[in-house]
């Protein structure tokens, strides 16, 4: 695995490349700065298949850094790591927001930094091997739609990639949990609709839904990720007062208005379903990656439930002895 590693100060790179070679990752290029860092991906013949970030830099700081990697056609998905003294929940948001991967506080432990790399290496791996287990495969335009894989969702604001979520949930403190909510989104009718369209249908559509639920959610600060198929999973970082069923409502209405249809002209006809909300308070590693499950499931769930409709006029009032 071949690796980028970016800090100003020499004396961490150094002792970041011994930690890398402790772990069997040689193949590894360092850079004092963003600038020197961006410099090396634009003239690398051999593409890179991780990063990791500093945060606090002179002139372009780390969280800048991600955001101008995340441009390169080449680097969409590219694990970025962030290893850095900065532990505060600002900068953790911040560089989850501008498409970082993982989070790693100094004084890091070297064991960490191995498991972590090993799982990069891994999924490195897995992609050179022609799979790709979080991206839509590079296939011809005509070839159906995979609805398993997840879509990256780097343009549409509060997406990340729905490792990231995790990754991002297991870095903020217990106590930034309290007033945090997940809940899932199920498009029940991807499937049906979109089980024989083309790659590029396809994504265009997961995108067109993740943007109306990103503009249903706005002003309120979020993180969301595409978890596959018709299913999205959403993380209020602040919101004590969510309602599920207004929330459903509201985000139909928003794929309604956005007036979707096929590359053939028919009208593509999807619906939302909106799952209940679960509290991430004081939530454990563990216990936060089983609520983000639960919440999918609960949206999957909901699917199947039939839609709560006001009784007739008449009935309400045979209800009261009038009829």
């Amino acid at each position: 695995m071949r690796i980028l590693a970016v800090d100003d100060d020499p004396i961490i790179l150094t002792l970041l490349g011994e930690v890398l070679r402790a772990a069997g990752f040689t193949d590894v290029v360092t850079a004092e700065s963003g600038v020197q860092a961006l410099r090396a991906i634009a003239e690398t013949d051999t593409p890179f298949d991780c990063f990791l970030f500093d945060i606090q830099m002179p002139e372009m700081d780390g969280i800048e850094l991600v955001q101008e990697v995340r441009k390169f056609a080449d680097y969409g998905s590219t694990p970025i790591l962030m290893i850095t003294a900065m532990s505060q929940r600002k900068y953790i948001d911040a560089a989850f927001a501008a498409g970082a991967s993982d989070y790693i506080t100094k004084p890091f432990e070297i064991g960490e930094v191995h498991a972590r790399l090993r799982l990069v290496s891994s999924l490195a791996e897995t992609r050179r091997a022609g799979g790709n287990p979080d991206a839509l495969e590079a296939v011809t335009e005509n070839r159906p739609a995979d609805l398993v894989q997840r879509v990256k969702l780097h343009d549409v604001d509060g997406f990340i990639d729905y490792l990231a979520v995790e990754n991002y949930l297991l870095q903020v403190s217990r106590l930034s949990l309290i007033g945090m909510r997940a809940f899932g989104v199920v498009i029940p009718e991807m499937k049906r609709v979109l089980g024989h369209s083309t790659r590029y249908e396809y994504e265009a559509a997961v995108a067109d839904v993740a943007e109306a639920i990103s503009d249903t959610i706005k002003p309120l600060p979020f993180f969301a990720a595409h978890a596959g198929g018709g299913e999205f999973i959403c993380v209020l970082l602040n919101s004590n007062n969510f309602d599920p069923e207004e929330f459903n409502q509201r985000l139909n209405e928003t794929i309604t208005d956005m007036d979707l249809y096929h590359s053939n002209g028919a009208p593509m006809s999807l619906r939302a379903v909106v799952g209940e909300d679960f509290s991430l308070k004081l939530k454990s590693p563990k216990g936060v990656s089983q609520t983000l499950v639960q919440a999918l499931a609960a949206a999957e769930m909901a699917q199947h439930q039939p839609a709560r409709r006001e009784p007739p006029k008449s009935s309400l009032l045979q209800l009261f002895g009038f009829g």
